[in-house]
């Protein structure tokens, strides 16, 4: 299964890269996940719209084509770790290839919202995008865990 996981920032730290690797060798050899990162447009001459506007047009562009777009987004539907896995099941059944986009600090566009095949909200709470990714690979490992019936999610 081929997941892309596209998000908006800076470079990851050490630290992020640590946790992130720690996840991705957990996950079935099965399970390939693409990072496309997009730097951050945040300027202090620029408005949150002009940000925004930046960073959704460098979205759309590297958006992987044929892909079922999932955009984070505090609003979006709240989902469990049992319903992601059961999520990732029809996936793989279906042969889909999945696009996660996380926005930067500003969050997403409306644009790219509406262009969601899904938008799903990890939690009322808001994340750095720094660590959202690692709670992302985090609960891609719990669905495997959950779809593989390991120990893992309990």
């Amino acid at each position: 299964m081929l997941l892309n996981i596209l998000s908006v920032g800076n470079k990851l730290s050490e630290w992020e890269s640590a946790g992130i690797s720690y996840y991705l060798k957990q996950l079935p050899k099965t399970v390939d996940i693409n990072f496309i990162n997009i730097k951050g447009q945040q300027h202090p001459k620029k408005s949150k719209n002009e940000i925004l506007k930046s960073e959704s047009e460098m979205i759309v562009s590297k958006t992987p084509t044929e892909n079922f777009i999932i955009s984070w987004n505090s609003n979006g539907e709240k989902l469990n770790s049992i319903e992601l896995s059961q999520f990732f099941e029809w996936a793989m059944t279906n042969n889909i290839k999945i696009c996660f986009i996380i926005g930067g600090s500003f969050g997403l566009s409306r644009e790219i919202i509406e262009k969601s095949d899904r938008v799903i909200s990890a939690s009322s709470l808001t994340f750095p995008h720094r660590l959202f990714r690692i709670i992302l690979i985090e609960q891609i490992y719990r669905a495997f865990s959950i779809i593989k019936k390991l120990p893992y999610h309990k």
